[in-house]
């Protein structure tokens, strides 16, 4: 049995999962329910006003994560700029996340629950799912830890993951805020389309599930982009419920480069080292303009599993203008040596790494993944590409090389542009008022 758990809570526990995805299990291996208790349905609480007050009121606000916070990666600069802002604004804010749990509830909850939900799984199924138990078992703990937190103090919540909305969901029919979802990613069908999960398994029915719940949980869906929309309507969201607002980051880049020392055109890459990233396709783009790269230096900025390979395959390819500089804190300086920026990625949502790249007055080239479309317009704001597409790229960089004049113009325009929509004050001020539309009158 868990620690600190309340008379509810181990009343619950005696099933370790939620009566939602206990249904569903029972569904998918075809045995008749057994549930013996009936948990309250996902509800939302909030009321939205059609006008907000001129006068708004200071707010304590909790931002949930189930992921690690901080960290390094998009979600983590983006809770961060959220924080600071709203800060900046009067406001209180919190993050509550995973990494502030103890070594207790770590090293000996997780395990006990883990044990309770896998023995529970084999009873009643006579199989076992360990992606699905540890979830669970994460879930379970994480909750408890969450309801320690004294949830009652704060205005407003806002979960930053499937599961933080999932859990909220579950503990806010009891405290009854406004509840506020921004997803960073399609967790089940990202993982469905890179063979993580496989397609008709009990792991899509259980994780589709957690997303559905948590999406019926929410007053509003705050997107990053609006290619969200979609993908979210499919399990359940209705339209009044989502609103794009735009990420928005706290950026000035430096007047006076560091990094460079001569006159040679650099290319900046500033992402993790990871497959989705596609910079074997910039490499292989790079090969095909040799003759064009005498006065060009390449960094790569960033680390991950693909850095050994990245580098062999440098050497195949006999480039001998790259430089890996690894992970490195100092973007601002790094971007502001560099007049290109190349996100050769794959798939993405709403990269904050163009943005950034975007505020230096960088030439982007790009791919028309997720958001990237909402803020490079193409020809405009940079260049955008088919993702994986090598003579695309190819023709991309051997343009902006040969051409100063188009460089230093869609530089500008994408400042211009990122300096208007894209800052922290402006997504702060657009959530702000979402945030003020469900308070009740003082």
């Amino acid at each position: 049995m868990l620690l600190n758990t309340t008379k509810e809570e181990q009343n619950e526990c005696i099933c370790p999962f939620h009566a939602s995805l206990l249904k569903i299990m029972d569904e998918f291996y075809q045995i008749d329910s057994k549930m013996n208790h009936v948990i309250k349905p996902f509800q939302t609480f909030g009321i939205k006003k059609d006008n907000i007050p001129s006068k708004t009121r200071k707010l304590k606000i909790l931002y949930v994560t189930f992921l690690k916070y901080p960290n390094t990666g998009g979600l983590s600069n983006y809770i961060t700029s959220l924080k600071t802002g709203f800060e900046k604004y009067g406001h209180d804010v919190d993050v509550i996340s995973p990494t502030q749990m103890t070594s207790v509830h770590l090293e000996q909850d997780i395990p006990q629950a883990a044990e309770h939900a896998r023995d529970f799984m084999l009873q009643r199924y006579g199989t076992v799912n360990e992606k699905i138990i540890k979830n669970t078992s994460f879930l379970n703990v994480f909750k408890s830890f969450l309801r320690e937190r004294s949830l009652e103090q704060y205005d407003v919540f806002h979960a930053q993951d499937l599961f933080a909305v999932f859990l909220l969901g579950q503990l806010n029919l009891e405290y009854k805020k406004p509840l506020f979802f921004t997803p960073h990613g399609h967790f089940t069908k990202s993982r469905l389309k890179f063979d993580k999960i496989k397609k008709g398994s009990i792991e899509e029915v259980y994780f589709s599930e957690i997303e559905k719940q948590g999406i019926r949980a929410s007053d509003q869906i705050i997107t990053i982009s609006n290619s969200f929309h979609s993908p979210l309507e499919e399990y359940g969201a209705k339209t009044e419920q989502l609103i794009t607002v735009h990420t928005g980051i706290h950026f000035h880049p430096p007047s006076i480069s560091k990094e460079k020392c001569n006159d040679n055109v650099v290319i900046s890459c500033v992402s993790r080292l990871s497959p989705r990233k596609g910079h074997d396709i910039f490499l292989k783009a790079l090969s095909r303009i040799r003759q064009d790269l005498s006065n060009v230096e390449v960094w790569i900025v960033g680390d991950g599993v693909m850095r050994e390979r990245l580098e062999n395959q440098v050497l195949q390819l006999g480039l001998d203008n790259i430089k890996f500089f690894g992970r490195r804190t100092d973007i601002p300086e790094i971007l502001s040596s560099s007049e290109i920026y190349v996100l050769p990625t794959i798939n993405d949502n709403f990269p904050i790494s163009v943005i950034e790249a975007m505020l230096s007055r960088q030439a982007i080239i790009t791919t028309n993944c997720g958001g990237i479309p909402e803020m490079i317009q193409n020809g405009k704001t940079g260049i955008i590409c088919d993702p994986g597409n090598v003579q695309q790229l190819s023709d991309a960089l051997k343009l902006l090389l040969t051409n100063k004049g188009l460089r230093e113009t869609l530089g500008r325009e994408a400042q211009t542009y990122s300096r208007q929509h894209l800052t922290q004050d402006v997504m702060v001020s657009k959530i702000e008022k979402i945030y003020q539309s469900f308070m009740s009158d003082m």
